[in-house]
């Protein structure tokens, strides 16, 4: 595989995870809103490479709404150059 192909992308929130904001609170509000598991919300807390192509969206929209401020999905991922 080409150098500038490889590389390893994972999705991580942990920078916009709002302060005070439990694991229990985020996985209760985003149940309510049909959205995510605690599963789920704990692995992507703390970086995944894997997942379902709706969750970045599900998450930027829920992380806009508790920061007051816009997020993109792309916002949430972060890219690893392999060297």
């Amino acid at each position: 595989m080409p150098k500038h192909l490889n590389m390893k992308v994972k999705l991580d929130i942990e920078p916009f995870w709002p302060k005070g904001l439990s694991l229990e609170q985020a996985e209760r509000e985003l149940r309510e809103m049909g959205s995510l598991n605690r599963r789920s919300i704990s692995a992507i807390r703390k970086g995944t490479e894997k997942g379902d192509w709706a969750t970045p969206y599900k998450l930027a929209r829920y992380l806009s709404k508790k920061e007051g401020k816009e997020i993109q999905p792309q916002d949430l991922f972060k890219v690893e150059e392999a060297t």
